[in-house]
């Protein structure tokens, strides 16, 4: 069997997501990574380079706003949705995935404000058969924006009170998405926290608090095995 060749795309300011996604994906596969901050940054024969899987990182930038990559990001997920290409979106790429396959009416701004933390979520029978985890669990959570709309055929995964749409999966489409962060275990998920301190204290969240929870499952990989092996 030949190895997962896996694209990620790094749309991270600081570029923090692409290291923390690779440590999850195993050694044999081969990884490639984009760092996407601008149109040139976005290459445009993607699509011919034989990826089998693509994953779609978090960034601090928001859906709503138009990035200079953004028409060429659209693009590439339609067509390597169309040539049977496995895409994991995740937060701010979860939200660009249903952006370029729905349309604006899949995204917005969430009514409930800020969503961060080690928080709770409610996963569905459905995943928890699929992932062989427990009905409710801990992850880790950093966003403004979320998904309202995902595509015709997906599965709801997971769902909170502040957020419907936590995750999803669309075996047909070969899509997986997660509204929180797999990819960050508990020291590094509380030192981003610690960096964003004073972010987080303008919308009332203590975060020598918020340290004191972490993740309840291995949820890195689960996840990320999941989207390697089923997706």
């Amino acid at each position: 069997m030949c190895p997962q060749k896996v694209l990620i795309l790094d749309y991270s300011v600081t570029q923090v997501e692409a290291p923390a996604i690779r440590r999850w994906l195993p050694a044999e596969a081969k990884v490639s990574v984009l760092y996407i901050d601008t149109e040139e940054s976005f290459p445009n024969d993607l699509t011919s380079r034989g990826f089998s899987h693509v994953i779609h990182s978090g960034s601090a930038l928001s859906i709503l706003e138009t990035a200079p990559f953004t028409s060429k990001a659209i693009a590439y997920i339609r067509s390597a949705r169309d040539q049977g290409v496995s895409q994991f979106g995740i937060c701010y790429g979860h939200q660009l995935v249903c952006l370029a396959l729905l349309g604006e009416r899949a995204v917005r701004s969430s009514p409930n404000g800020l969503e961060a933390g080690w928080r709770s979520v409610t996963f569905t029978r459905y995943a928890q058969d699929a992932l062989g985890i427990g009905g409710r669990e801990v992850v880790w959570q950093s966003h403004f924006d979320q998904v309202v709309e995902i595509p015709e055929g997906s599965q709801l995964f997971a769902t909170n009170v502040h957020t419907e749409i936590q995750a999803y999966v669309n075996l047909e489409q070969r899509i997986l998405g997660t509204q929180f962060h797999p990819e960050f275990d508990k020291e590094m998920g509380d030192k981003l926290f610690l960096e964003d301190r004073e972010l987080l204290a303008r919308h009332q969240y203590n975060v020598d608090e918020m340290i004191t929870s972490g993740p309840s499952f291995d949820v890195g990989r689960i996840f990320f095995d999941y989207f390697l092996v089923h997706v």
